[in-house]
């Protein structure tokens, strides 16, 4: 497929959302141009959005991408617009490159990833802004043995220097390092790692999993993720009567201050109970329940009692299914229900730490078979309580969608407005979205697409800046047999 990405937004911002990207693919060749995201991994290159070039080469069994672009662009404090652009930046460029073998579903890729801030992008710099580098080897994979047995693995070792302004470390074993990394005394060396072995049948599932991420362990090519945390979990599921009655969940244990350094050590146990029930053609019912405590023991000092941590993070989804399908029409219709608590355990500990969010979505969908038309429309609502108020979301949504020209093209239409509410302040907004899609087939070889969005968002606070945002695609896809 050929892909042309246009985005656009009518205010400013850090990295302003215009953005314009091709990804073309012939067989087994896939390059990438403008702005683009890949995923490695999760803990080296993983969906960061970046302006450069890359290419995916996979024939047969073999395994090769390569990119390399910039991350952000130079971005110069501005006091007057603080609230707007409120982290200055330098220019960061990288690159990274995977290689390995086997198939989407059994594989082993070796990945390395390296990036800089550029230090002449903002030469007069504040102070608190120091130029950085990062340089991550890792390993991700899937291998199932044995026709039940899975083990998957992903891990990554990161270098990364937070201030390349220092004078570097001196000795033979650090001037080796300074082709690979500068190293200094802000240079840190952390790993992440992340493994699983399953037993896996038609009717039983059976996983062990193990998850240790270093305190602070950074990527230069990821967006955020919890740190300092160390997981061992048991995840069972099976399905009887003929998969009317599906079971699954997990269990284990969680704790963090893995460096010893930190003051207090938080166990938390980490639980999940997921049922679906599907007794005939018209009913259906899933349920999904977790309740995550979180424990504190002394570290390398005692504890107070008024400042213990100990919290229990409760939620409970419901979805009720309901299908009546004849030969001329189809009719469905889904309600959902969401409860979620953060129960703060401590008498002694402020209160705004709890929180209870109520959800409630029902969404009913119409289509005509043989017409290959379909209506859908849907109510939202959703209650946030916390200690400073009460914020309620409630709006209706409808949708559309029809085949056309012996059913070459195809498209589907969807809007939605939401007024949202603050109850202490008696605040009140709106956000309006809708979506267009279009996908027109030439022939068996030739597709040509088209995804338009926009969103407004308003609000009754002076304090509050209204915005609206467009986002435009257009894919061509040529599949050659």
């Amino acid at each position: 497929p050929f892909y042309f990405n246009i985005g656009t937004q009518n205010r400013s911002f850090a990295q302003p959302f215009n953005q314009i990207g091709v990804s073309p693919r012939y067989k087994w060749f896939t390059a990438h141009a403008g702005w683009r995201s890949l995923s490695y991994s999760q803990y080296t290159l993983s969906g960061l959005m970046f302006l450069g070039g890359g290419a995916d080469i996979m024939p047969g069994k073999f395994r090769f991408s390569a990119m390399y672009g910039r991350f952000t662009r130079a971005v110069r404090e501005d006091v007057a617009q603080q609230f707007v652009n409120p982290i200055p930046t330098f220019a960061r460029r990288g690159f990274a490159a995977k290689i390995g073998i086997g198939s989407n579903s059994n594989f082993l890729d070796f990945i390395v990833f390296k990036a800089k801030d550029d230090s002449t992008s903002y030469i007069d710099a504040p102070d608190r802004i120091k130029p950085a580098e990062n340089a991550i080897f890792g390993i991700n994979g899937r291998f199932l043995i044995a026709k039940h047995l899975q083990i998957t693995i992903d891990g990554a070792a990161s270098a990364y220097t937070r201030n390349t302004q220092l004078a570097p470390l001196e000795g033979d074993e650090f001037e080796r390092l300074r082709s690979v990394i500068y190293t200094n005394p802000s240079t840190q060396l952390l790993t992440a790692f992340n493994t699983s072995v399953g037993y896996i049948s038609k009717y039983f599932n059976l996983r062990g999993r193990y998850r240790r991420v270093d305190q602070d362990y950074k990527s230069m090519g990821a967006y955020l993720f919890e740190t300092d945390a160390e997981a061992i979990t048991v995840e069972p599921s099976f399905s009887v009567m003929k998969n009317k009655i599906r079971i699954g969940g997990s269990i284990g244990q969680q704790r963090d201050n893995l460096l010893g350094n930190k003051m207090i050590t938080t166990n938390r146990t980490i639980g999940s109970l997921n049922l679906s029930l599907n007794p005939g053609k018209v009913y259906g019912l899933d349920v999904q329940y977790g309740n995550y405590g979180i424990a504190q023991r002394a570290g390398v000092a005692p504890i107070n009692d008024t400042v213990r941590l100990a919290l229990a993070n409760e939620n409970f989804n419901v979805i009720n299914r309901l299908s009546f399908i004849n030969s001329n029409r189809a009719l469905t219709v889904v309600l959902l229900n969401v409860y979620q608590e953060m129960k703060n355990l401590n008498p002694f500990s402020p209160a705004f730490i709890q929180s209870t969010v109520y959800i409630t979505n029902l969404n009913v969908n119409y289509t005509f078979l043989k017409q290959r038309t379909n209506l859908l429309g849907g109510i939202n609502y959703s209650r946030n309580i916390f200690s400073l108020g009460e914020v309620v979301l409630f709006g209706p949504m409808i949708g559309a969608g029809k085949a056309f020209f012996n059913n070459k093209l195809s498209s589907n239409f969807s809007s939605g407005f939401m007024q949202n509410r603050f109850t202490q302040t008696g605040d009140t907004g709106f956000t309006i979205n809708a979506s267009l899609n279009l996908n027109y087939r030439i022939n068996k070889t030739n597709n040509f697409l088209i995804n338009i969005r926009t969103i407004r968002n308003t609000a009754s606070n002076p304090l509050a800046v209204p915005f609206t945002e467009g986002f435009f695609t257009a894919g061509y896809q040529l599949q050659i047999p």
